[in-house]
């Protein structure tokens, strides 16, 4: 069955690319929205395709990080040899979501070998299809044809020896999802989060396919773990950040869960807790892509089944 492009939770709202805090990396000014931007030597970011799509660069041919939106990925191609005129040899998904995997087949068609957790593979194989969130109706996703599917899989952890890098794919179970992935350039000393990190706002986590704050908040604080000073940080949405800003974003997490716990252990509904804005001012980088009822409403909906 081929995907059509269709409205998704991550899309409905515009995303606005506020930095939470550290310090500052160049954003793209160009007239082309689409246009790399130079992360560190040999590593891009490519906004405004559904994610951050991250792009390696050098001899041994490019890598590339989550694929972004099916309609975007019509503009992969030409992005992406604006930098390099070597060829994709492996896109690596950070999770199943539409947003991330929806140019897939167009690198793969063109040769790219897909690589991913395996139960990312497993979450595209079937439908996708969830409740509301905080009134939102979200869309029926129908099953990914083969040429949109990871050909290489792994459960725990991968390696990858390209470009004279190291590049490790971690999984974090049951966090965001139950697929979600880091990659860590090691001597580049970049990680891209896929959507364990947002710097743009609240995170809307798939309770429904594996997701939990509490796993969420433990997978930050590994990823804190692995970071240095220098580290550059590029998130599954929103602008590059660094180790302090996920340390910030750990800690509005923990404070929103703490408050929201609290309300359900006082006996409060979903409306009254939402009513009571128990995220007030915990996002410190301007106006949240995700509007916190959304976020509220599904970490109330987990926790208030413990």
């Amino acid at each position: 069955m081929k995907i059509k492009r269709m409205p998704y939770l991550f899309v409905i709202l515009s995303i606005c690319v506020m930095s939470i805090g550290g310090r500052a990396f160049p954003q793209n000014t160009t007239p082309d929205k689409y246009a790399p931007v130079k992360v560190t030597d040999g590593i891009y970011r490519i906004r405004n395709f559904g994610c951050n799509i991250a792009v390696m660069i050098g001899d041994d041919g490019v890598l590339i990080i989550d694929t972004g939106d099916q309609a975007a990925a019509l503009k992969t191609d030409s992005v992406i040899k604006t930098i390099s005129n070597m060829p994709v040899r492996y896109v690596m998904n950070t999770h199943y979501h539409y947003d991330h995997v929806g140019g897939n087949k167009k690198l793969s068609d063109n040769g790219a070998v897909i690589v991913a957790q395996e139960n990312t593979r497993q979450r595209m194989l079937k439908e996708w299809n969830v409740p509301s969130v905080a009134g939102v109706k979200n869309p029926v996703i129908p099953p990914y044809s083969e040429d949109y599917l990871p050909k290489i899989c792994f459960r725990d952890s991968i390696t990858i020896y390209l470009n004279k890098d190291t590049i490790q794919g971690i999984h974090f179970l049951n966090c965001h999802s139950d697929s979600d992935v880091i990659y860590f350039f090691r001597k580049a000393n970049v990680i891209h989060t896929g959507d364990l990190f947002l710097s743009n706002g609240f995170p809307i986590i798939d309770i429904y396919n594996g997701g939990s704050i509490d796993g969420y908040i433990r997978a930050v604080d590994n990823i804190i773990s692995l970071c240095d000073e220098r580290t550059i940080i590029i998130p599954g949405h929103g602008a590059v950040s660094d180790r302090q800003g996920l340390v910030d974003y750990r800690n509005m997490l923990s404070t929103a869960r703490t408050n929201i716990e609290k309300l359900i252990k006082e006996g409060k509904t979903l409306d009254q807790v939402t009513a009571s804005d128990p995220t007030k001012d915990l996002f410190k980088g301007g106006k949240s892509w995700l509007p916190a009822p959304m976020f509220i409403d599904v970490v109330y909906k987990e926790l208030s089944k413990k």
